[in-house]
């Protein structure tokens, strides 16, 4: 959610007070039954609740300083909740009065958005701020996206690679020990086993960048059993909810797009930077077997 001068007209009262001030004067003198009204006895609200992580909220009745506060503390928000509301009468000349009470309410959290509508189908003042609210939630980023999807894949292919430049380095090293050099030149395989498991295991202490990249990124766990065996409640990612929802850009979730292009390019980077360090090991897997 960014800042948008289409919400701030649909949001804004000033548009809907004009029109029935206007009505007001045009009707004056004009007998009850000829009137006309698109918004007549007009009553409109909009509220909007906003919950920081400091446990504050601030309510605020108008867009313009909801926005904001929004565009200052985004990164504070914990979610926020919009009211807003319409309650008019409609007549024309010789008809009867048609009263209306419309609105939309939202929810918003860091991991979903709810809303709730009250829309008339013979009336429709604010059908467009519901089409312009759904047209926002069907564009959102999806969350469930090949990062996520190929997350381990992606995790593990980066971690070999951070690791295995220290790690070919070290498996050098052992090599001045002469019966470590034995042990390598009896089987051709055992010195790029070597590289690789050393490689791994350095990685996975290198690798906090990547992992701390996810943490705001993976899907929350849900409840899916309990282990007898092992005496403990068994929590596995909750894949279905995670999927049913696009990425909401407030509080710990401000950065996850700029995160998920992160991740991209760190996996880009190190696939091409993996055949040349295995490369290396097999040239001096080569050597090794010859010593």
């Amino acid at each position: 959610m960014r800042k948008n001068n289409n919400f701030r007209a649909f949001f804004g009262q000033k548009k809907y007070t004009k029109i029935y001030q206007q009505e007001k004067i045009k009707n004056q003198g004009v007998n009850y039954s000829e009137q006309y009204w698109t918004l007549g006895d007009f009553s409109g609200s909009i509220k909007f609740d906003v919950n920081f992580y400091d446990d504050t909220r601030i309510n605020f009745d108008n867009y313009q300083n909801f926005v904001g506060i929004f565009n200052q503390r985004l990164h504070e928000i914990k979610s926020i909740y919009v009211y807003f509301k319409l309650s008019y009468n409609v007549k024309y000349p010789g008809m009867d009065t048609k009263y209306y009470s419309q609105h939309i309410f939202m929810d918003v959290f860091e991991n979903k958005f709810n809303v709730d509508v009250s829309l008339s189908s013979s009336d429709k003042k604010i059908e467009d701020v519901y089409e312009l609210i759904k047209e926002k939630i069907l564009s959102a980023p999806p969350k469930y996206d090949r990062v996520i999807k190929k997350k381990n894949s992606i995790i593990n292919k980066v971690r070999l690679a951070l690791g295995l430049i220290p790690g070919i380095i070290l498996s050098i090293v052992f090599l001045f020990v002469p019966a470590m050099r034995e042990v390598f030149s009896a089987s051709y395989v055992l010195f790029p086993i070597c590289c690789l498991f050393l490689g791994y295991l350095l990685g996975s202490v290198l690798i906090g960048k990547v992992n701390f990249l996810y943490s705001t990124l993976i899907p929350e766990k849900k409840y899916v059993g309990y282990d007898s065996n092992k005496g403990k409640s068994i929590y596995k990612d909750d894949i279905d909810a995670y999927t049913s929802t696009g990425e909401i850009l407030i509080g710990k979730n401000v950065e996850n797009l700029e995160k998920r292009s992160q991740i991209e390019s760190m996996e880009k980077r190190y696939s091409k930077l993996l055949p040349y360090e295995l490369g290396i090991i097999l040239v001096i897997s080569i050597i090794v077997i010859f010593l």
